[in-house]
C-alpha cells in the first residue's frame, strides 16, 4: 500500500519477483523497459534486474509482491 507519489528506486533482488496491482496504478521500470500496471495486472521482474516502482495514482495504490 503506497500513498500518491511514493517511489521505490534502484532495487535488485537475488530472486524473481511478481507484482500484482490490487487497486490503483503503478509505473515500473524493469531494466530499460517501462510499464504501467493497473488493477488486475501482474508484472514479472526477473532476478538480478534493477527496477523501480512508482505510485502513479492520485490515491493510495494497493499492490502485492512475492519472491520465489
Amino acid at each position: 500500500m503506497d500513498p500518491p507519489g511514493r517511489q521505490w528506486n534502484g532495487f535488485v533482488h537475488d530472486t524473481n519477483e511478481l507484482v500484482t496491482v490490487v487497486e490503483g496504478r503503478l509505473g515500473l521500470r524493469i531494466g530499460t523497459d517501462h510499464f504501467v500496471a493497473e488493477a488486475g495486472d501482474e508484472v514479472y521482474i526477473p532476478r538480478g534486474v534493477e527496477h523501480d516502482v512508482h505510485n502513479l495514482h492520485d490515491e493510495t495504490t494497493h499492490w502485492l509482491y512475492g519472491y520465489d
